[in-house]
């Protein structure tokens, strides 16, 4: 449990403010500021109004401003962290005198206010009372302090978008974020004290083994796997927090092999050394093959890979007989959930999916070469022959959000793409509404996706990606590697007329990925990549040695706008084309015994 949150006194004793004067209070240290001028400015940096520390605070990361037509307002000043407002993620909110504004930055709530008579709302205030509100059923729990109440709700299930609030306030935070940020404190207690422990891993030993974790992509030989005690009174790991079931090196094993916990159970789950996260079953008994999706945000990623683990599964089983199966139902039920939500819709509204952000679901925080960070959840399949289960392996996906690829987004603190150093292969996808030579191009159509604003980074994007690549792969920046590297170029129902009249070829041919096909589509894709965006053609092709071109389309047709730059399909009209045809391509280099290739037209296998 940790201490009470201090509430200083100084809260209670502020002068009166002049008529719509403005504070923000800080939620967990009862810390308020006045705003005296504008823009008032939050961040992590120096020179900000307002300074808060922490994972997930942008060096600006936001500022309350007034705006010509709008009044003032609370607008989010770097794209690659999250604000939320009232448990919605925004880029700015309108700010009116007289209500609550429940604002999450980072690890931090803050609540925003204006009025005549500040002193008596903060007077009213009491950050040592929480409640939890379910606006569906009106249940109410609490008053009790924001810890007692987080441990609480966790213990009776309590819905994550119920409301959090502490006495005084009218809005507040979803238990999801309360629980997250709980979790971060606790975990960031419990690290540090095993810092000073010294019983973190040393760099050396990081960088030895033959195992990587495909969690946090640091090797390890199999006698450091840690076992997971089974015994629930074998509660409380010193890293992962009071509630996670202990992390253990095993030296007893029962009769079939099994190692036994403290407590005489067998145990049958593993943990990576390094960051304590739960391996899935067969870990050490397939090969493992990382397949890295990259793109800048709004490329598509998210709906690309709901599509992908909707197709992919029929074409491995009825072209090559092979089964495509969850190797880890829980560790997947997120993407499964993306799957469901996006196929069983009625109407393009139901089929949104919520953009991936940098601390959100798709995320957990783990430990990793001494400090809690945020790294992407990995989703395991496994890839077996229906014949012969015997050849068989692993692959793993993720869902990183688009800013994570972006330069200046990569560092010890917060490394959650460096899996593309460690991939089979990776799967770049450029959005062509995105580049604004590409958009020239179709610019006479109708999809409402011309209308959004254009914001390319897809080149630097590429080349970001070649230097975290050569950079911990210590190669030269000269150097390419063997990885396939598929471009997807995206949305192809919107451009596919630019290639011509029957220009594509079927790659998959008598259960064999017809590799002169592929070749022959992925000459013409580049041709008129190379015409239109050349510096990513050039960048792409000075990552790997091993690189082809490939038109997808995850919808098959123009998706509706639903709101202010947002946009999805019409779920009546889903007819994805190719999304799954890179992903063989790579399965064909990397395990060519489940995805057989037909040699190419020069006899090249």
């Amino acid at each position: 449990m940790l201490p009470p949150l201090p509430i200083p006194a100084t809260i209670f004793v502020l002068n009166l403010f002049k008529k719509n004067d403005w504070v923000v209070v800080d939620c967990l240290t009862g810390l308020s500021t006045k705003m005296v001028t504008f823009p008032f400015e939050i961040g992590a940096g120096e020179g900000v109004d307002l300074k808060l520390d922490g994972q997930g605070v942008a060096e600006r990361h936001c500022a309350v401003n007034p705006v010509k037509g709008q009044g003032l307002c609370l607008i989010k000043q770097e794209g690659g962290h999250m604000l939320v407002v009232d448990g919605q993620a925004v880029d700015y909110c309108k700010l009116l005198p007289d209500q609550d504004y429940a604002v999450k930055v980072g690890g931090h709530f803050l609540v925003i206010r204006g009025g005549r008579e500040l002193n008596t709302w903060l007077r009213g205030l009491d950050f040592n009372q929480w409640t939890l509100q379910d606006s569906a059923t009106n249940q109410i729990d609490g008053p009790m302090g924001f810890d007692e109440l987080c441990q609480f709700a966790k213990d009776h299930q309590r819905n994550h978008q119920t409301l959090l609030l502490p006495q005084g306030m009218t809005n507040g935070f979803l238990l999801y974020d309360a629980m997250e940020v709980r979790a971060s404190r606790l975990a960031a207690t419990q690290l540090e004290t095993l810092v000073e422990e010294e019983t973190v891993l040393t760099a050396a030993e990081v960088s030895q083994g033959l195992l990587t974790c495909i969690v946090c992509w640091l090797n390890f030989d199999i006698g450091d796997i840690m076992h997971i005690a089974s015994h629930d009174s074998l509660r409380g790991d010193p890293v992962l927090g009071e509630d996670a079931q202990q992390r253990f090196l095993a030296t007893r094993f029962n009769d079939r092999g099994q190692a036994v916990d403290a407590m005489g159970l067998p145990c049958t789950d593993i943990a990576c050394p390094h960051c304590r996260r739960r391996l899935p079953q067969g870990f050490t008994g397939a090969k493992n093959h990382i397949i890295s999706i990259v793109g800048d945000q709004g490329a598509g990623k998210s709906y690309y890979l709901s599509v992908l683990l909707n197709e992919l599964p029929a074409r491995l089983f009825n072209d090559f007989s092979v089964v495509f199966q969850d190797a880890d139902p829980t560790g997947n039920a997120i993407i499964n959930q993306m799957k469901q939500v996006l196929f069983g819709a009625r109407t393009p509204e139901e089929a949104r999916l919520v953009k991936t952000q940098l601390e959100g679901g798709m995320y957990e925080r783990l430990p990793r070469q001494g400090r809690m960070v945020a790294l992407p959840r990995p989703f395991v399949f496994s890839v077996a022959s229906a014949a012969t289960p015997a050849q068989h392996c692993s692959v793993i996906f993720y869902d990183n959000a688009g800013e994570h690829f972006q330069p200046g987004r990569d560092s010890l603190d917060s490394p959650g793409a460096q899996h593309v150093a460690s991939s089979s292969g990776i799967l770049f996808l450029f959005d062509p509404f995105n580049n604004p030579d590409f958009r020239r191009q179709i610019a006479d159509g109708t999809d409402p996706q011309l209308d959004k604003p254009v914001i390319d980074q897809q080149s630097i994007i590429l080349s970001e990606m070649k230097v975290r690549i050569t950079r911990l792969l210590n190669l030269e920046l000269t150097q390419q590697i063997d990885a396939p590297l598929a471009v997807m170029v995206g949305k192809s129902d919107a451009w596919i007329h630019l290639l011509g009249e029957n220009a594509l070829q079927d790659p998959v041919q008598s259960g064999r990925l017809d590799l002169a096909a592929l070749q022959h589509n992925s000459q013409k894709v580049r041709e008129l990549m190379k015409k239109i965006c050349t510096p990513l053609v050039a960048n792409a092709e000075s990552i790997s040695r091993n690189v082809l071109f490939f038109p997808v389309s995850s919808f098959g047709h123009a998706p509706m706008k639903i709101g202010p730059g947002d946009y999805a399909p019409n779920p009546l009209k889903l007819k994805p084309f190719m999304v799954e045809i890179p992903v063989l391509w790579v399965l064909s280099r990397v395990a060519p015994e489940l995805v057989p290739g037909q040699p190419e037209a020069n006899g090249a296998a």
